[in-house]
């Protein structure tokens, strides 16, 4: 497994290989590496400010090897595609990553953290998505209920919770900032009616999202 890491965004033209194997070119904005925790091991590979790429070839397990396989041939359709290759490209970047530095890794926890924050950061992403529970929980690869559990544990409130407190967090920004409509706003951020963005927005902050214009 060849992975490149370059400083600012190229534009891939034609095929990209590596001697006799196609490669997999991944790329993830700077905000969502942090996101996972790994910008000091990215930064790292960098040995001087004067580099603007970084090479790094490592053998690849069987558990990378499915995840290529998979990211060649997605199995699924539609907006799960772009989840599933995120969620792949992300796993693939932390076995690069602490793979060259010789660090092992527990397969199930790793593979569990690296797909809940890929999700997170998926929602963050897109906050006027409708997701659903059933997709989330697909694309983490998850049961619903399994899917609850450890996205409680692990961010200390629901999925549902923090998908509704990271849309009126951007709403009340839109208001403020943009000086957007209520209207405008619900519909930015997702909400269909805005008389239950209305609602919403009052029990979270405890007035109404009009006082923000």
């Amino acid at each position: 497994m060849t992975a490149i890491a370059v400083r600012e965004s190229l534009a891939a033209r034609g095929s990209v290989r590596c001697g006799e194997r196609p490669a997999i070119g991944l790329a993830l904005p700077q905000a969502s590496i942090d996101g996972l925790g790994l910008g000091d091991e990215v930064r790292a590979l960098f040995k001087t400010d004067a580099l603007d790429t970084a090479i790094v070839s490592l053998p690849a397990s069987p558990r990378v090897n499915a995840l290529a396989a998979e990211m060649f041939s997605p199995p699924v359709a539609g907006n799960a595609t772009q989840l599933l290759l995120s969620a792949h490209a992300a796993e693939i970047v932390v076995h690069a990553l602490f793979g060259e530095r010789g660090i092992a890794l527990d397969p199930a926890a790793d593979l569990q953290r690296v797909r809940l924050q890929s999700v997170k950061a998926r929602m963050d992403a897109d906050l006027a998505y409708p997701w659903s529970i059933d997709e989330l929980a697909r694309n983490a690869g998850l049961s619903r209920r399994s899917f609850n559990q450890k996205f409680q544990m692990a961010y200390g409130e629901s999925a549902i919770d923090y998908l509704r407190a990271r849309r009126l967090d951007a709403a009340r920004d839109l208001l403020i900032h943009q000086r957007l409509s209520v209207t405008e706003a619900a519909f930015r951020v997702g909400y269909a009616h805005p008389a239950n963005f209305a609602t919403a927005f009052r029990r979270h902050f405890g007035y109404s999202p009009s006082r923000c214009q």
